[in-house]
């Protein structure tokens, strides 16, 4: 009886403890892990801002993608070495459930003038996750820009 309070009493320290420290905002994840386009309304461009995607924003887009890559994922050099798995507006049916969370991050005026650009990474093979990633893209008088990125 008293070994099990014992371990009842580690247990409550222990969730008392991860509890504190993640309403501290503490992470156990390293510095830069997080994603640098965190997923909020605050990257949010304005509708009004954007122009509506047109029969040549698949090769734009293609051609800024180098830049494109930089803003979303950083200077790794892992990240200069991708494929183009397609490019599709999101306001095709075709781009659920990527729409959606559009939709639900910015409204659907955003989403519907917005591209998803789906990518791979062989350089971070084996790893599934790694090695994929979705950027969200809207064209704007300065050109093509990232506002949310997804691994």
């Amino acid at each position: 009886m008293k070994h099990s309070l014992t371990v009842n009493k580690g247990l409550l320290c222990l969730l008392l403890a991860l509890a504190v420290t993640g309403a501290a905002g503490f992470s156990f994840l390293p510095a830069g892990a997080t994603e640098r386009f965190p997923a909020t309304s605050e990257r949010c461009p304005k509708s009004d801002d954007l122009i509506k995607p047109d029969d040549k924003a698949g090769r734009e887009i293609r051609d800024a993608l180098p830049q494109l890559i930089r803003e979303a994922y950083g200077e790794d050099s892992r990240y200069q070495n991708y494929e183009v798995k397609r490019i599709i507006p999101l306001a095709n049916p075709e781009a659920s459930p990527y729409s959606e969370i559009a939709e639900q991050q910015c409204g659907q005026a955003v989403a519907g003038k917005s591209m998803l650009v789906e990518l791979f990474f062989p350089e971070f093979l084996p790893s599934a996750s790694l090695s994929q990633g979705q950027i969200f893209v809207a064209k704007t008088d300065e050109g093509w820009k990232v506002w949310r990125r997804h691994r």
